[in-house]
C-alpha cells in the first residue's frame, strides 16, 4: 500500500468509525443512566477522542479493529439502516458483513464447523439471511451445518449440564392452569439463591432483589427492569435483609441496614425518558 492509498484509507475508515459512532449513540445514549451519568454516552465520546488518535498515529490496524467492533452489534442484529446512514453521512459505501461471508464461505469450503467461533459466524450470518431475505440459497446449507454441528457437541454438552443444576423459581395460576419457571443453569448450583420480582403499578416495569452466595462469596442487589435496559442500584456483600418496594411508578424505596456497606448505592436510575428516583431508609 503506497502512502497515499494508506491516507485514503485512514480518512475512510476514521469518516466511517466517527459516523457509526453517532449512528449507536442516536439509538443507545441514554438508554440507561445512574444519577446524570451517561455510561454509555461517556464511553462513545471517549472512542471519538481514540479514534482521533488512531488517526493521527496513522493506525490503520487499529482503525480497522475500532470498526469492525462497532459493527458487530449491528450485524448481530441485522440492521437495515446503518449502510444508507454511512452513504449519506460520509459518502462511503459500506458492507459489514463481507468479511463475516469470506469466513463462511471458508467454513462452507470445509463443510463442517470445527469451533465455538466458526459456530457463531455460521449462525450470525444464517440470523441476517433470514431477517433480509438474503442469500435464500444458503439456507439450507448453513443450517445443515449448525445442526451437524450441534449434534456433535451434544454429548459434551450433556456432561456438562449434568454438573449444573435446574429448579423451579416461579408458580402462578392463570386462566385455571400452573404456569411454572424453571431456570436452568451449567454453573454449579449456588449455596443460596433468592430472587424477589415486584412489578410497577402501572405494570410498565420491575424491581428485582437477589440475594445470592457460593462458597468463597456472597451479595445482595436491587436491580430496576425497564423494556429493554435494566441497571444494578444497590449492592452490598452478604445475604442482608434489604427489602425494596415501589411507591409510585416513578420511585422505589429501599430498606437496608446502617451496618450494611454498599457497594452500590444510585439515588436516580433512567432508561431515555423514563426515570426512577430512589430512596432510602436505614434501620
Amino acid at each position: 500500500m503506497t502512502p497515499d492509498q494508506k491516507q485514503s484509507e485512514l480518512q475512510r475508515h476514521r469518516d466511517i468509525i466517527l459516523a457509526t459512532i453517532d449512528y449507536l449513540l442516536a439509538a443507545h445514549g441514554g438508554c440507561i443512566v445512574f444519577d446524570q451519568e451517561d455510561i454509555i454516552t461517556d464511553y462513545y465520546e471517549q472512542q471519538k477522542l481514540q479514534i482521533a488518535k488512531y488517526y493521527k498515529q496513522r493506525r490503520l490496524d487499529r482503525l480497522q479493529q475500532r470498526l469492525a467492533s462497532f459493527t458487530k452489534s449491528l450485524i448481530s442484529s441485522a440492521d437495515l439502516n446503518y449502510a444508507d446512514y454511512i452513504k449519506e453521512k460520509t459518502g462511503y459505501d459500506i458492507d459489514i458483513i463481507a468479511d463475516l461471508q469470506k469466513r463462511v464461505d471458508a467454513i462452507i469450503a470445509q463443510n463442517e464447523i470445527r469451533s465455538k467461533k466458526e459456530f457463531y459466524d455460521v449462525g450470525t450470518l444464517l440470523h441476517f439471511y433470514h431477517k433480509t431475505s438474503h442469500e435464500p440459497e444458503k439456507f439450507d446449507i448453513l443450517g445443515k451445518l449448525l445442526l451437524d454441528y450441534s449434534e456433535r457437541t451434544t454429548t459434551s454438552y450433556s456432561r456438562k449440564r449434568r454438573a449444573g443444576y435446574s429448579e423451579v423459581i416461579r408458580k402462578m395460576e392463570r386462566d385455571g392452569m400452573e404456569e411454572v419457571t424453571v431456570r436452568f443453569s451449567s454453573d454449579p448450583k449456588p449455596k443460596h439463591l433468592e430472587e424477589q420480582e415486584v412489578i410497577s403499578p402501572d405494570g410498565k416495569r420491575k424491581l428485582r432483589v437477589t440475594k445470592w452466595s457460593n462458597r468463597k462469596h456472597a451479595s445482595t442487589k436491587v436491580e430496576i427492569l425497564f423494556t429493554v435496559e435494566s441497571g444494578v442500584v444497590y449492592s452490598t456483600n452478604g445475604i442482608r435483609d434489604v427489602k425494596a418496594y415501589w411507591k409510585n411508578n416513578s420511585s422505589i424505596v429501599i430498606e437496608t441496614g446502617k451496618e450494611f456497606m454498599a457497594n452500590t448505592q444510585y439515588r436516580e436510575i433512567r432508561s431515555f425518558d423514563d426515570v426512577i428516583t430512589i430512596e432510602y431508609i436505614e434501620s
